[in-house]
């Protein structure tokens, strides 16, 4: 309090330093270190397509299939559709959107979640040209049946198709997407075409006695064969075993290390410029101290007290860290966007708070320990004199002097490396999308196929809805694409030289392709190279 200058720097330093790190510790426990949010999540992995040696996440569903029967090192094997779309859900007050993917019937049983109420589908009721059944998550449940028990066996139309409700999922479920309806995949996925379709995301639960090397091992050998028996889809063409968590993080680790070692960095230098600060003030308290060491006070006591004043400084920061914490690690999860594993905000947790205790203890060790020990050095006598002319003596300017160099040689260094880590993780992502991002805005419109039942209506309906839109203030541009980029993306991409184009469009029939109205390109700030 006699000092509230250097307290409030000192203060606002170390609470950067510890609130930043505290963040950083708090997000990188939340997406590595805390355990899959189902039964025995070791045993569980994830199976992804490879070509030529490159990992692809999808795989096709008649592989599936095959690897499903034919794998005795995996309990079971389900599988889940590479991405989440929307329907159109009506029968109520309001037609509403509900996003919704397809999966095997053995998913929830390969994972370990059971239905809260219900039943999930059984292989002998697979649909035949619509979603047939459907399970339905918790909060679906609240939103459009407000939590009514009698839900089971209800009928739901989406896009114009009914659906029978067979169970509901416990809240808080999730996997891979966040989606309010599972049904199951139509039959026409096994059609021996679409070996060359690679647009399933399969998950898989290791047998008793199983391990992931194992599994792997036996695994090639059914690619092998698959190879043999399918050239023209299979050859080069394998299937990659990895614990499930491990994969799942795999594309988040990279970042979240690099940002965790650039925030360390930032803590050492709060550290050492709050070392530099006790310094310079220790040099004002010669006298203090040289008066309190002659009056009996000794060596350990004097160090002692120092302590406890950079402690009370501590916990203080610390306090003041927790509260900045809270904030920096949603910023933190702005920078690294971690939806893959449902992580969307980390809440205030006891590993946090004891995160920030461990670092506050810390700091004091790193920061108090040596100006303390230099202070409680004082001679009584050389003080009391250099407090009564008011000046350092010699050998404490010199002291002070290469004080301030070791610091600004520190604090140069940890600059450089925190520096070289920022930039590293700008590269990782900061990678162009391929258009232009700034003041573009995207909306979903799903029409729903019992009232819009001709292509040409269906056309007029966007045309009209398109005319709307470009009619509204503020708005330069409009198009419509069916798909959006890097969040549909695609499974199958054809590619050719343009010297050697196909000989026809039949030639690639699994090709991905996208229906863009005219401009498209344009709005999206996309240069042609040609034409």
């Amino acid at each position: 309090l006699r000092t509230p200058g250097f307290t409030l720097v000192a203060l606002l330093t170390l609470a950067v330093g510890i609130g930043g790190t505290t963040a950083m510790f708090s997000v990188t426990d939340a997406a590595l270190g805390r355990a899959l949010p189902y039964p025995d999540p070791e045993e569980l992995v994830l199976a992804r397509a490879t070509f030529d040696g490159n990992v692809n996440p999808w795989a096709s569903f008649p592989d599936y299939e095959d690897y499903r029967d034919r794998t005795g090192s995996l309990e079971s094997l389900a599988t889940i559709g590479g991405g989440a779309g929307l329907v159109t859900i009506t029968g109520g007050d309001e037609p509403v959107q509900a996003s919704i993917t397809f999966v095997t019937p053995n998913l929830f049983e390969t994972l370990g979640v059971p239905p809260a109420l219900g039943r999930t589908f059984t292989i002998d009721e697979l649909p035949g040209d619509g979603p047939g059944q459907v399970v339905i998550s918790h909060g679906f449940w609240q939103r459009w049946f407000g939590g009514s028990d009698d839900v089971l066996g209800q009928t739901l139309i989406a896009d114009g198709a009914p659906a029978t409700i067979m169970g509901v999922m416990p809240a808080g479920f999730r996997f891979m997407y966040d989606v309010e309806l599972w049904s199951p995949p139509w039959p026409g996925n096994s059609d021996p075409i679409t070996r060359r379709y690679h647009n399933w995301l399969l998950v898989g639960r290791l047998a008793p006695g199983a391990t992931v090397q194992g599994t792997q091992s036996e695994v090639d050998v059914i690619s092998a064969q698959l190879v043999e028996a399918y050239p023209e889809s299979n050859q080069r063409k394998a299937l990659q075993i990895d614990p499930l968590q491990d994969a799942m993080v795999e594309g988040y680790r990279p970042s979240i290390l690099i940002l965790m070692g650039a925030i360390v960095l930032v803590l050492l230098i709060a550290c050492s410029n709050v070392a530099s600060l006790l310094m310079a003030r220790g040099s004002t308290r010669t006298a203090e101290m040289a008066l309190r060491s002659a009056l009996g006070a000794g060596r350990s006591r004097l160090t002692r007290q120092l302590l406890v004043e950079c402690l009370i400084l501590a916990f203080l920061a610390g306090s003041l860290g927790v509260i900045l914490a809270s904030w920096l690690q949603n910023l933190i999860l702005g920078f690294v966007s971690m939806d893959l594993i449902g992580l969307s905000q980390v809440p205030l947790s006891s590993s946090m708070l004891l995160s920030a205790l461990l670092l506050s203890v810390g700091t004091v060790l790193l920061f108090g320990i040596f100006p303390s020990l230099a202070t409680a050095r004082t001679n009584p006598v050389d003080g009391l004199k250099d407090g009564a002319r008011g000046s350092v003596g010699g050998g404490g300017m010199r002291f002070r002097s290469g004080l301030v160099v070791l610091q600004v040689a520190l604090s140069l260094v940890l600059l450089v490396g925190s520096g070289l880590l920022l930039r590293s993780f700008a590269r990782l992502t900061g990678v162009d999308p391929g258009f232009r991002t700034e003041n573009l805005l995207t909306a979903t419109v799903s029409l729903p196929q019992d009232r819009y039942t001709g292509e040409g209506e269906r056309n007029r309906f966007f045309q009209e809805f398109k005319e709307g839109i470009a009619s509204l203030p503020g708005v330069e541009d409009v198009t419509m694409v069916n798909q959006l980029p890097i969040l549909h993306p695609a499974g199958n991409v054809a590619i050719w030289a343009p010297e050697r184009p196909p000989e026809s469009n039949t030639a690639t029939p699994w090709a991905d392709r996208r229906i863009v109205f005219p401009g498209y390109f344009e709005t999206m700030g996309i240069p042609m190279v040609g034409g």
